[in-house]
């Protein structure tokens, strides 16, 4: 069983739990997930990436859309709940090395596991360039935490409500093709046609 200790949410259909989970939070590395379920005897296994970590508090941050019974079940789950059943860390972790300048894109959702990614990234000494997008400004996750993290942040936006109006995709083009700041790498979280953009510019 896993406690919540803080609940936020964070959009309509977004919601943050911290939970404690301190074997977790100590060997967790960028790019792994639990697995949970809201009914130990019958639920539904639910992967989620681990957002972010806090070993003094021994907690871990869990980010999650509600998509289906499951996670609407969960959502429903308040401060001092156990969790039932909550396993990790699982997956292959991201690979880190200090590549040199890295472009992180990432938008909605996809913010959540980005986070501990750019966290590695930065500890290993290179230089992040983050581009974030969403629908409109209220739908960005974790805006602060990014920003601090970040050497340089673009935030785009559908309506144009925040930042540049437009696709993730226009900066991420501008960046590849700047003989002077292009990126050693890039790491997208998103639909597939974004990831084959990233591999044919990288």
């Amino acid at each position: 069983m896993a406690k919540i200790l803080f609940k936020k949410q964070l959009s309509p259909a977004v919601f943050q739990f911290r939970v404690h989970a301190p074997l977790i939070a100590q060997e967790r590395k960028a790019g792994q997930f639990i697995i949970l379920q809201t009914n130990k005897d019958n639920g539904e296994r639910v992967p989620l990436t681990i957002a972010d970590a806090d070993t003094n508090e021994g907690s871990i941050t869990l980010i999650f859309q509600t998509v289906g019974k499951t996670t609407t079940e969960l959502s429903k789950f308040e401060v001092g709940d156990d969790i039932p059943v909550l396993v990790g860390p699982l997956g292959s972790p991201t690979h880190i090395d200090n590549f040199g300048h890295v472009v992180c894109v990432c938008g909605g959702v996809g913010i959540a596991p980005m986070h501990p990614i750019v966290q590695a990234l930065k500890a290993a000494g290179n230089k992040v360039t983050i581009i974030m997008g969403a629908r409109n400004e209220s739908l960005f996750l974790m805006k602060e935490e990014m920003t601090a993290l970040a050497d340089n942040i673009i935030f785009m936006t559908d309506d144009g409500s925040y930042g540049r109006k437009g696709l993730v995709t226009e900066p991420l083009k501008e960046l590849c093709e700047d003989t002077k700041g292009k990126p050693d790498m890039v790491i997208a979280i998103g639909p597939p046609i974004m990831m084959k953009f990233c591999a044919l510019t990288t």
